[in-house]
């Protein structure tokens, strides 16, 4: 029978998993950017993102300040 430590580990496992999870498929551009008259757009602030980070990070959802912002949070 495992005691409290070993549910504890297990518990603060299973968060970290979902927690790096989460960060992962946030960083990895989710549902990439908001495509306006066939130009990729920030879906937090709605400016046009520049074509060499679309072409580095082709599903990128954010501009880089936005990005910036939400990692700093």
């Amino acid at each position: 029978m495992p005691d409290m430590f070993d549910q504890a580990s297990d518990l603060e496992t299973r968060e970290r998993e979902a927690a790096i999870s989460m960060a992962r498929s946030r960083l990895s551009g989710g549902p990439g950017p908001e495509w306006i008259d066939g130009r990729p757009h920030c879906r937090e602030c709605g400016e046009e993102i520049p074509a060499a980070r679309i072409n580095a990070l082709p599903n990128c959802s954010l501009c880089r300040d936005c990005q910036q912002e939400m990692e700093n949070n």
